[in-house]
């Protein structure tokens, strides 16, 4: 706003923030004049004083309302938990408590993951184990039929009484599936084998050698007497009482067996066999 002195006629640049309704009289500062502000200046005065309270009443109204806002923001804050403020007003036993609790939750979280995965892992355990039983089940049983002769010999060395005992249903089961005893005679040795005549009878005496690191089971022997021209005359088979030989060992046996010989000062020449059928069906 400018103003102009009367007297001396100088422009004056009047701020108006400064000017209020009580300031009747503008001073120049050249002449020291005094002169009444203009009519027009007072109602741009006026004019800028209702328009700065117009301003403050929409500040104040804008700031009310935005109170407002932040007050009902506030109250909906305070309605909801805030962890932070609830952790920092805590005391020390409130919070030693609840991390023991969050450590027993872990704990029992922990305990219930890990019988799971034991329960997952039977499971699974059973499910693998089935075949496999199954079939270590069959080669075992295959086995024992196949080495049954081996399993005998060990059964005698190991187990004389036992085995004698079940030896006849033993040999009775394998007959029903048609799978006699054997005896390894391949590792056995007849030797020293003599036959004698006494009157009505004749003495067979030999030994029977096991050239192998296993027990063998006895084998029986079949003793044939051949006459010159190629007739069997007597055909006989000998039980032995032992049933087994033990390894890189011999065992000898005299044997005295009833014979028919009508002439005895015919040539008959007598010969003997390991039978690898060890029990007669």
């Amino acid at each position: 706003m400018h103003e102009t002195c009367k007297s001396c006629g100088t422009v004056f640049e009047v701020n108006q923030s400064i000017l209020s309704q009580n300031i009747q009289w503008l001073k120049c500062g050249v002449c020291d004049e005094k002169w009444a502000i203009t009519s027009t200046s007072k109602e741009n005065l006026t004019e800028n004083n209702v328009e700065n309270e117009d301003k403050t009443e929409k500040v104040k109204q804008e700031l009310a309302s935005i109170k407002s806002i932040v007050e009902d923001k506030s109250k909906i804050l305070a309605k909801k938990p805030n962890p932070v403020l609830d952790q920092k007003n805590k005391t020390v036993a409130e919070i030693a408590s609840e991390l023991s609790l969050s450590k027993l939750n872990e704990n029992n979280k922990n305990k219930i993951k890990k019988t799971e995965n034991l329960k997952d892992k039977n499971e699974i355990k059973k499910i693998n184990i089935l075949p496999y039983s199954a079939i270590t089940l069959s080669l075992t049983f295959f086995l024992a039929i196949f080495f049954r002769s081996t399993l005998l010999s060990y059964s005698f060395f190991y187990f004389p009484n036992h085995t004698q005992t079940y030896i006849e249903n033993i040999n009775s089961l394998f007959a029903k599936i048609d799978l006699p005893i054997l005896a390894d005679t391949k590792n056995l040795n007849l030797t020293n084998f003599i036959a004698k005549v006494q009157e009505k009878e004749i003495r067979f005496t030999g030994v029977i050698k096991n050239i192998s690191k296993r027990p063998m089971l006895v084998p029986r022997i079949k003793i044939l007497g051949v006459r010159e021209d190629r007739k069997i005359i007597m055909e006989k088979i000998l039980i032995l009482e032992d049933k087994i030989i033990f390894p890189n060992s011999q065992i000898s046996f005299n044997k005295l067996v009833s014979a028919n010989i009508q002439n005895q000062k015919e040539n008959i020449s007598v010969k003997a066999t390991l039978l690898e059928q060890v029990f007669e069906y």
